[in-house]
């Protein structure tokens, strides 16, 4: 009978996986497992089934048990799904640590890529760096591997590579990623584009549309042709609204309630001990919040110029520790109910979860690390009762520099607010709420201006230093001059000296921005034009 008959299964469960039936193959692969235990196939179907379906607990779990039962020289094959596996689950140490257990064995050109992705997303780039080369060396006409390479060599500042890597991509077929990339990479000219390619190059998909023309504005704006690019970034924003799927208003403002009630006042962040850190055994904890493209990451920088401070990087660990210990079973990372859930748990567990996964990449030798994600502004709460001693740095800037600064590069699905002018108000006016209240219940808070940092660059960062408690050093006047990589949309930006380049930007696009000047005006967060 074919229940009992080892081999029918496992025929039928991959029938059913290329066919893309996930759900009726996860069942055939596991009823495979409970008749023949010792067959590595149904471990190997079932879990990376789950994993295409996005159902990763059961992926990781039965991956692990695959990978367990392997000859300890022919794991590879389970740990490389399982390392994509733990980075999605917001494991990286684990990751980390899969990852590298699995290079020894690893052989084929899309492992490499794979891995060197796990790695990036971990913030070891200079691990990432040698899988990424191997898998381009492997298969050079792996466009994805090019794109992804020349990713890594633009994070870590060499920037020539990373336009020929992109070339490469751009090469072996329309790679609309790489050509997006390509045009941030530096200012064109107009006599250095790629503007006639980039109105030739085919769609595939409406978000390589997206792309394409987001990429068009960037290299239209540099060569001065306003109207077009604006037709261009118009264009790519209603197209990127549609591919990505809309922003929830709603679910947001209901989220901004739920904080409020569960941190009404500076006594509510008092909530039990939550202090994780030993004196010399763990470094104090930064956090860097704000808007995107307000200036995280130039404050960033200048921080990491000092002796004794180490970036660590842009961090998804503290929003997925939250929902980890919230135990809420929704669908979204941060909601109302995660809120309402994680406000009445323990904060020395969500302490418990962050420290493992961020200890790997401290040097040991620092005394203050950065976790720089602008959004981690909506659990300035939480990083106080989890961390009593951290340090919380929110960087400002003005309402449309920074909201056009948003509206004006492709985040794909991450700020889905970023697209639509009602959206970017909106969310604006949340953020702004948001962060009004954390100040006022947590006064040690530090603010910093983008324009006064621009203006008066020695007065304002020694006093960000001191309110850091950290003694002034030169060093942090030039954080251009700092060595590491910036894995961010700012990181070429960010390797000039500190100027007002970007400020005021959004002015050569006023009459297109007026609708979104508007609102900012009803909401009173700007003036109205005179």
């Amino acid at each position: 009978m074919l229940q009992l008959d080892p081999d029918a299964i496992l025929a039928e469960a991959l029938r059913l996986r290329r066919a893309g039936y996930l759900t009726d193959a996860i069942a055939a692969a596991r009823r495979l497992t409970e008749v023949a235990p010792w067959r590595l196939e149904a471990w190997f179907i079932w879990g990376t089934s789950a994993l295409a379906a996005g159902r990763l607990s059961e992926a990781e779990q039965v991956l692990g048990e695959g990978a367990r039962r392997s000859p300890v020289n022919a794991r590879a094959r389970f740990l490389v799904p399982r390392a994509r596996t733990l980075t999605a689950l917001g494991r990286s140490a684990e990751a980390v640590a899969n990852t590298r257990a699995a290079v020894p064995q690893i052989t084929q050109a899309a492992d490499f890529n794979t891995l060197s992705a796990v790695m990036s997303q971990a913030n070891l780039l200079d691990e990432a760096l040698p899988l990424s080369e191997a898998a381009v060396a492997l298969d050079p006409l792996a466009s994805d591997a090019w794109h992804n390479l020349g990713s890594l060599y633009q994070f870590m500042g060499r920037l020539e590579d990373a336009a020929t890597a992109f070339e490469r991509a751009i090469s072996v077929e329309s790679n609309a990623a790489a050509h997006l990339a390509l045009a941030r990479l530096r200012k064109w000219s107009v006599t250095d584009n790629h503007i006639e390619r980039l109105k030739s190059a085919p769609l595939v998909s409406p978000l390589d549309e997206a792309r394409l023309n987001y990429a068009l504005f960037k290299e239209l704006d540099d060569v001065g042709h306003h109207d077009e690019a604006w037709e261009r970034l118009r264009r790519g924003a209603e197209v990127a609204k549609v591919a990505i799927g809309g922003w929830d208003a709603e679910q947001e403002a209901e989220t901004l309630a739920a904080w409020m009630t569960a941190f009404p006042n500076a006594a509510s962040l008092k909530r039990g001990d939550g202090l994780s850190r030993i004196e010399g055994m763990r470094p104090r904890r930064l956090f860097i919040v704000g808007l995107p493209r307000s200036g995280t990451t130039l404050v960033e920088r200048v921080l990491a110029a000092h002796s004794e401070v180490q970036a660590l990087g842009e961090l998804q660990t503290f929003g997925l520790a939250v929902k980890r210990v919230s135990q809420s079973r929704t669908p979204y990372l941060l909601d109302a109910d995660t809120v309402r859930r994680v406000s009445e748990a323990d904060p020395s567990e969500i302490a418990a979860c962050y420290d493992p996964e961020t200890d790997y990449l401290w040097d040991g030798r620092s005394s203050v690390t950065i976790d720089k994600l602008p959004h981690n502004h909506d659990y300035c709460g939480l990083i106080r009762r989890a961390f009593p001693d951290a340090l919380i740095v929110h960087v400002r800037r003005e309402p449309l520099d920074a909201l056009f600064g948003a509206y004006r590069l492709l985040f794909a699905h991450a700020h889905k607010w970023s697209y639509d002018f009602e959206d970017l108000a909106t969310h604006y006016d949340h953020y702004r709420r948001l962060m009004a209240h954390w100040q006022a219940v947590d006064p040690a808070i530090i603010d910093v201006s983008l324009e006064g940092l621009i203006a008066n660059p020695e007065s304002e960062i020694r006093r960000l230093l001191s309110d850091c408690g950290l003694p002034f050093e030169p060093a942090c006047l030039s954080p251009h001059e700092v060595m590491g990589a910036v894995a961010t949309a700012s990181s070429t930006q960010v390797r000039k000296p500190i100027n007002a380049e970007g400020i005021g930007a959004w002015r050569r696009y006023a009459k297109g921005l007026k609708p979104l000047h508007n609102q900012l005006t009803a909401l009173g967060y700007i003036s109205p034009s005179p």
